[in-house]
């Protein structure tokens, strides 16, 4: 067979794609076959009817695999249904269109927003079914078998995390320090602040005078401190007024109203309201444009046109529950595989087979999100991943720059960052974020390292700068899986956590397959790189934390990156901080890879031990995180500090010796 998914992230592979269910899909069925990923992040069902009409339409598929809906009822600039006559004033045939610099800013999500929130979604009910009719009817005429996923929401993910003043609302069971994390631009954003501060340092009776005062206003602030209030009210166990003040917010529109309505599902449900209280879970997902979950609309009309069509549905509903979601929509790794295999059942059932295919495979295709409305760019060029500007370029322009801060302030990563220059242009200023993201890990410890790692490519000054040190990380990877020794455990460990293929998937536009990276395979390095990982772990409390309220509550900030970093669905490291997690062990990974190599035993055994004890603290990260996922419920949250405390001590004990 020949099948095709289109879908958005809960289909998408980037990164990770041996997870997802397609390719899940792929193992089940055998190696004959050959699956087509074209899943793109943020995809809508119109994206997805012009991209199968205009690119997909006239190949040849036995099945068209559809997962669509969890975009469309929420705000996107992707909006409205297909038509293929707007084809003709959106496409010339061969354009291509040079991408150029420009200085890539990050946003900040705890900056108050003054602007009026939007209310607005991205495809109405009614278009959203005539756009997978659009896809349905067109592969139906090839005799193409066409299989429809209906998702469902996770209706216990907090409401609005994606709003744009998601972080200063209070949420019900999560204790999340943020005062300190915000900034307000106006007298009464500041004065908000002071009142989150107050309650977040337990001065209830000051925070609550602030929040009543805050809550007479007619601004944007006003709703927030009227949810907090309620919050506020509910941990110190007033019985009837946070319900009453929550119940009258949840008729707001936007996010104030999806918020109040999960926080009050909560407190009816310790009520023992239940009732009551799923119909105001339900409520917040219905009424929560910011985040990508599916509405109940959107799955009456894909039953409906399944039935009009008689195609094949797929309802996640039977299948799935609550538990079986990282987040607000993304499937686990057990719930992928339970997608699959509802799909191989299907597929093997109705006796689909014959000849091998002669291209049998898995591919993951990657296509932009603007195929809306441009059939040419890559997902690359979408998020400003690649610029056209020349290698030779960038290594100059970074020369400039490291001779500039080599005037200016310590050279020594290990004692301090240096003072970069004022950039004179959009790609220094872009090359010295791609410094500055790399002086950050354990494997720069100095300018000389940058000097000998000049960046070279556009995709490594880009929105994402850690694809630059995945270039390196690929080189050291490939020759601890070329050098191995022994085949032993601490080998098995390194190859697993720094794999070549892996930080490959990881840089979209590819690795040039002649560029090699001059690694430095020198005992001092070595030290350097270990001592900078200790540096980093005494100084990160967040490593030995609870931070689960605070990762779902700042989600807005970190998803996207880490989204492709570890691939576009979810995992648990979403709710500890896997990536500072992460970028240790590669430290202790490469340390170990020069360390053996120079036959340096006391450093291969410090490093060694580094790398069992951070897969130790993750395992701990994981196993709560797990937790939270399958409950709902931050629990466990005196078992989980103390275990962290005990390996933090663990840290502290055998690395006090200097490793210069």
């Amino acid at each position: 067979m020949r099948i095709l998914v289109l879908g958005d992230s809960c289909s998408a592979g980037i990164g990770a794609p041996q997870a997802v269910y397609p390719y899940v899909l792929h193992t089940l069925l055998g190696t004959a076959h050959r699956i087509e990923n074209h899943a793109v992040p943020g995809f809508t069902s119109a994206d997805a009817a012009r991209y199968f009409r205009r690119t997909l339409a006239r190949r040849r598929w036995d099945v068209v695999i559809l997962y669509l809906g969890n975009t469309d009822g929420a705000q996107s600039r992707y909006k409205g249904a297909y038509r293929a006559w707007k084809d003709l004033d959106r496409w010339v045939p061969g354009r291509h269109r040079a991408r150029p610099v420009v200085r890539i800013r990050q946003r900040s999500s705890g900056e108050f927003d003054e602007k009026d929130e939007r209310h607005s979604f991205a495809t109405t009910p009614e278009d959203f079914r005539k756009n997978l009719e659009t896809v349905a009817r067109l592969a139906r005429r090839r005799g193409t078998r066409v299989v429809v996923i209906n998702p469902i929401a996770n209706t216990r993910f907090p409401a609005a995390m994606m709003a744009s003043n998601a972080a200063f609302y209070k949420i019900v069971g999560f204790e999340a320090r943020m005062a300190d994390r915000l900034t307000g631009p106006t007298e009464l954003s500041r004065l908000l602040i002071e009142a989150i501060r107050d309650h977040e340092d337990g001065r209830f009776a000051a925070a609550a005078e602030k929040y009543r005062e805050l809550a007479r206003g007619q601004d944007r602030v006003a709703p927030i401190a009227l949810n907090n209030l309620a919050v506020l009210l509910d941990q110190q166990g007033a019985e009837d007024e946070p319900a009453a003040i929550l119940t009258k917010l949840a008729e707001n529109q936007g996010a104030s109203g999806a918020v109040a309505s999960y926080n009050l599902s909560h407190v009816l449900t310790r009520k023992n309201q239940e009732e009551l209280a799923r119909s105001y879970a339900l409520r917040a997902v219905e009424g929560d444009s910011n985040l990508y979950r599916i509405k109940s609309e959107y799955r009456r009309k894909i039953t409906a046109l399944a039935a009009q069509l008689d195609i094949e549905e797929i309802d996640l509903a039977e299948l799935l529950s609550p538990t079986d979601f990282f987040d607000y929509c993304h499937p686990t790794a057990e719930a992928h595989e339970t997608i699959a295999a509802a799909l191989a059942a299907r597929l093997t059932s109705a006796g689909d087979g014959g000849a091998e295919e002669s291209d049998a495979g898995y591919v993951c295709a990657y296509p932009s999100p603007d195929a809306y409305f441009d059939v040419t760019p890559t997902l690359a060029d979408h998020f400003s991943l690649d610029f056209d500007v020349p290698p030779s370029e960038v290594r100059e322009e970074a020369r400039k720059l490291l001779t500039s801060a080599r005037e200016r302030g310590p050279e020594d990563f290990l004692t301090g960052e240096p003072q970069w220059p004022e950039p004179a242009s959009d790609l220094q200023a872009n090359i010295i974020n791609t410094f500055r993201y790399a002086a950050g890990h354990p494997l720069v410890t100095s300018l000389d390292d940058l000097e000998q790692w000049l960046p070279e490519y556009g995709w490594e000054v880009g929105r994402f700068p850690e694809y630059y040190l995945n270039r390196i990380l690929h080189d050291y990877a490939v020759a601890a899986e070329t050098q191995r020794a022994t085949g032993g455990p601490v080998d098995a460990a390194i190859c697993r956590h720094l794999s070549s293929a892996v930080q490959r998937q990881r840089v979209l536009p590819g690795i040039p397959s002649d560029v090699k990276s001059r690694l430095r395979f020198d005992t001092p390095y070595a030290r350097r790189v270990l001592e900078k990982a200790h540096r980093h772990l005494s100084c990160s409390p967040s490593l030995f934390e609870d931070g689960r309220a605070l990762r779902i509550v700042t989600v807005r900030s970190w998803y996207l990156r880490e989204a492709f970093r570890f691939g576009a669905h979810s995992r648990y490291g979403m709710y500890y901080p896997a990536w500072d997690l992460e970028t240790l062990i590669e430290g202790a990974c490469v340390s170990h890879i020069i360390s053996r190599h120079q036959e340096d035993v006391e450093t291969a055994g410090l490093s060694e031990s580094l790398l069992e004890n951070l897969v130790r603290l993750r395992e701990v990260h994981e196993k709560y995180a797990k937790q939270y996922v399958q409950v709902g419920e931050i629990t466990g949250c005196e078992e989980y500090r103390s275990e962290l405390s005990g390996l933090r001590l663990l840290f502290e004990l055998p690395y006090r010796t200097e490793v210069r």
